[in-house]
């Protein structure tokens, strides 16, 4: 089953083009279409780009080619062909589903399931979609969603030769049914009750996290967004709580519960470094040898998470990249991926300049400005967490550089972390690195101007 990445084939006569090939054009896409079904895809690849340049713009042709560079393991170019696809003909079902594979394939979860919800409305009745749906949904941790997908899937799959998938479905629900409600990559301790005058959290022994008690000393502001981000959490959430969570830390940087729930959101969030560090502040700050435990039993859960998953992204680490040699030949295909990635940026075109700034940083991990314009591709996706790390990490790489000050105080500032903000729009209107430019420096003061 689970379908394969796939070219027209059998659907071209259902398909209607947004763009109608020249007589030319369709002849280099059959050609591309046999070379595709004789696994020669190098000629394929050719074919189907004499068919584009034929006719731009040719969703059947821009389809062959990612079904032709996907099976070259050229992910992240495929997928820049299967959205360009889409987006020359948003009709063209074949499209959208290869579009959700390779996503997924690639772990991209969420650009997959948005795919998938395409491909699933214009033909509802393919169990292959929903389960594809489901599959992606579980990836993104979106589990009720997951759930129903697979559930659907369930109610349409007739066939027999299916029975494999039928059984993974049934057990997928199963799992997810029987998960936490809060499902963390790190199994969270919850804070005893007995903590310091000062800082109070009551316990509830059915929640994943400490919820707070009445009536606590750490500020209204401080105490709204903790409770801000309790609701976010139970409505998993993970990502908003954790602003809100950053924020009650920003609003009392010595709240012991701010700072445990803020390293649980980290932890599910798979920051597991991050999440540590908030531990070990807990660890720093509270008297009380119970909440100490319980930060250090999460501690000790985060780095063996790390350990067993190979950590991650350095980043995620605060590790510094491998230092080993990077062949000529890797070398020059990642600066490839990273000069394409540039050019969707300028395009705001940010999922697929994910994808290929992804695979840069693949090839050649110490490509600091890989980390920049991945920072700047995830601000374009509002993942303003996600970018600061990785600025930070291009600041590790090259303390020199201005470009990643910059973006840390957009990050910042896209997560209402304001003093933060403030302090590298301030470092860098007094940056005299080669790479400042003038009128981001304009920009900086303005902004700072605003954060007053």
């Amino acid at each position: 089953m689970r379908k394969m990445l796939v070219s027209l084939v059998f659907l071209l006569s259902m398909t209607t083009f947004a763009a109608a090939p020249s007589p030319a054009a369709k002849a280099a896409f059959e050609k591309g279409e046999a070379a595709l079904a004789a696994a020669k895809f190098e000629e394929a690849a050719v074919a189907y780009q004499d068919a584009i340049k034929a006719t731009p713009g040719y969703a059947p042709a821009l389809n062959g080619l990612g079904s032709a560079l996907f099976k070259q393991k050229k992910s992240g170019e495929a997928i820049a062909q299967f959205r360009a696809a889409t987006e020359a003909d948003p009709a063209f079902k074949l499209a959208w589903f290869n579009l959700g594979y390779a996503a997924r394939k690639s772990s991209d979860f969420p650009a997959a399931a948005q795919a998938y919800e395409k491909y699933t409305a214009l033909d509802p009745n393919d169990a292959d979609g929903f389960y594809g749906l489901a599959e992606s949904y579980k990836g993104a941790g979106f589990n009720d969603k997951a759930i129903t997908a697979y559930e659907t899937y369930l109610k349409k799959e007739s066939r027999p030769s299916e029975q494999k998938w039928i059984d993974k479905a049934r057990e997928s629900i199963a799992t997810l049914k029987a998960a936490s409600p809060a499902p963390a990559p790190v199994a969270v301790v919850v804070a005893p009750t007995t903590v310091p005058a000062a800082n109070p959290v009551a316990t509830n022994p059915a929640s994943p996290t400490p919820t707070p008690a009445p009536g606590g000393n750490i500020g209204a502001m401080a105490a709204r967004k903790v409770a801000e981000g309790d609701k976010l959490w139970a409505e998993k959430k993970y990502r908003e709580a954790s602003f809100a969570y950053q924020d009650a830390v920003n609003g009392n940087p010595d709240d012991v519960e701010s700072l445990f729930k803020l390293g649980n959101s980290y932890a599910v969030l798979g920051y597991y470094s991050q999440a540590i560090d908030r531990w070990s502040k807990v660890q720093q700050l509270s008297p009380d040898p119970s909440v100490k435990k319980s930060a250090a039993d999460n501690i000790a859960r985060a780095q063996a998470k790390m350990t067993q998953s190979g950590g991650g992204t350095p980043q995620e680490q605060n590790k510094a990249p491998g230092t080993g040699p990077v062949a000529e030949s890797t070398r020059t295909q990642a600066r490839q991926y990273y000069e394409g990635g540039v050019q969707l940026i300028t395009q705001r075109r940010y999922g697929e300049a994910l994808n290929y700034l992804n695979e840069s940083l693949k090839l050649e991990p110490a490509l600091t400005v890989g980390y920049v314009a991945r920072g700047s591709t995830l601000i374009g996706l509002r993942r303003f967490a996600e970018a600061a790390v990785d600025y930070q990490y291009a600041l590790k790489l090259d303390p020199a550089r201005s470009d990643a000050l910059y973006g840390l105080a957009e990050a910042y500032r896209g997560m209402n972390r304001n003093d933060d903000a403030r302090a590298y729009y301030q470092r860098y209107v007094a940056s005299n690195a080669a790479d400042v430019r003038p009128e981001l420096q304009s920009d900086a003061r303005n902004k700072l101007e605003q954060l007053r």
